[in-house]
């Protein structure tokens, strides 16, 4: 609907009109899959609560908006063409939305004979399932893993009825996953008509870089439906015994004796959905690292101050300041590894850029005055620092342009060859300024 740029859905005249906590929850789903942009969290009450409910679409939104699948779905849809993984994404999901591929074999034997033939089918399948499952990254991917195996074999055997009898696939299923393929080939082609994929039968498996990278599109899009497993210290009561906390149930969930990952039991996971039998059971479970979640859901992460060790640095190929910064898992606090990021904006920044501008990292020429220069770059980060004329001067001039990156300054250079000339040579002997001012830019 959004799509439709209706914006305030609230006001739509539904048939049967959902209630508003449905639509709150809808919206901040959009919101934390990146298809709707956040609102503002400052302002008067009335502004906020008129912002509440009329996000606007974003870019991925549109784009996801074009594909005929659930929204967490639609998310990897978008992301998969990184790494030429596009036709698994496609697979994949088309066997999430299709669900129930495997044939349920847990029913009780009406006869000894069907007894017999049950054991023997539950035996081949557990056998497919490991073989379609892989090792090392491939297992990682988990259930996944199994699902795009299932459906990489099906169609290379032709999707016939006999190859699904005879490895515990349902054919309705695989037929459907099939048509549903074709369509979401269709509508990818049509987002993107530069990528011209393709449902290809003979598709061979995908490569180890591929499955990280798979593993990452799914994480991204299954955010929401993260578990992490309970650690040792927490098992004050026996039923938390190899079980998993979300930030979405009170209660331990528990990854599937068919899954899998069952024997593995990876610290995080993400998960398709949770069913409740004697326990509930995660479906649809796939392993991710802990160093991924802060960077790519950083929707779901508080993330704290900058650390002091390993010190910001300027990046050398980018030119910006990167820093590390410590983060949690915001609705339960799981503490996560610190996150590799861009230094956050502020004078802060700007202090740290003017360090490295006399150090001669961002500009390397400058480097043969460093040993001339009349204060150490590194007063630049001391409170005291704007006591000195010199640093005031030069900080001045960065925050009035907005430099603090090598880009930004060399964008300024373009329209004024002059610029921080006179600020930076402050920081120099009188007897040197003639010789800067002649190689000026240092560029």
């Amino acid at each position: 609907m959004k799509d439709l740029n209706i914006d305030k859905v609230v006001n739509f005249p539904f048939p049967t009109a959902p209630s508003a906590e449905t639509l709150v929850a809808a919206e901040q789903l959009l919101i934390s899959l990146g298809a709707l942009k956040e609102p503002p969290h400052t302002g008067r009450v009335k502004e906020l609560e008129q912002a509440r409910l009329s996000c606007p679409i974003t870019p991925l939104g549109r784009a996801m908006a074009s594909f005929p699948v659930a929204p967490r779905y639609a998310k990897m849809l978008a992301l998969g063409k990184q790494q030429d993984c596009l036709p698994y994404v496609i697979a994949v999901v088309a066997a999430m939305t299709v669900r129930e591929l495997f044939e349920e074999l847990d029913r009780p034997a009406g006869s000894n004979d069907e007894s017999s033939t049950l054991t023997e089918r539950r035996a081949r399948l557990t056998q497919m399932r490991r073989l379609w499952a892989g090792q090392g990254e491939s297992l990682l991917l988990g259930d996944l893993m199994v699902m795009l195996g299932a459906v990489g074999a099906c169609e290379f055997a032709g999707c016939s009825p006999k190859f699904c009898a005879d490895n515990g696939l349902r054919y309705k299923a695989m037929v459907e996953i099939r048509r549903l393929r074709g369509q979401l080939t269709n509508a990818v082609n049509a987002v993107s008509p530069e990528v011209g994929t393709f449902v290809n039968p003979k598709m061979p498996p995908p490569t180890e870089h591929q499955v990280v990278c798979l593993r990452q599109i799914v994480l991204a899009g299954l955010g929401d439906h993260l578990a992490r497993r309970v650690q040792a210290e927490d098992l004050l009561d026996p039923k938390w015994k190899n079980g998993y906390k979300t930030p979405l149930i009170d209660e331990p969930v528990f990854i599937h004796p068919t899954s899998a990952l069952f024997k593995t039991l990876p610290d995080f996971v993400v998960y398709q959905e949770i069913m409740e039998t004697s326990k509930m059971y995660m479906k649809g479970v796939s392993a991710v690292e802990a160093e991924w979640i802060p960077k790519l859901l950083p929707q779901y992460c508080h993330l704290g101050p900058t650390l002091e060790s390993p010190s910001p640095w300027l990046c050398s190929s980018s030119g910006t300041i990167r820093c590390h910064r410590s983060s949690t898992f915001f609705r339960v606090g799981w503490p996560l590894p610190a996150v590799e990021m861009e230094y956050p904006e502020g004078l802060e920044r700007y202090k740290l850029f003017s360090r490295f501008l006399l150090e001669g990292q961002v500009c390397p020429k400058l480097k043969k005055h460093v040993h001339h220069l009349l204060s150490s770059p590194s007063i630049m980060l001391k409170t005291w620092a704007k006591l000195q004329p010199r640093t005031e001067a030069l900080l001045g001039a960065l925050v009035s342009k907005g430099v603090d990156s090598r880009a930004a300054l060399l964008s300024v250079w373009k329209t004024d060859e002059k610029y921080l000339l006179s600020a930076y040579c402050q920081w120099l002997p009188e007897a040197l300024h003639q010789q800067v001012a002649e190689h000026w830019p240092p560029v």
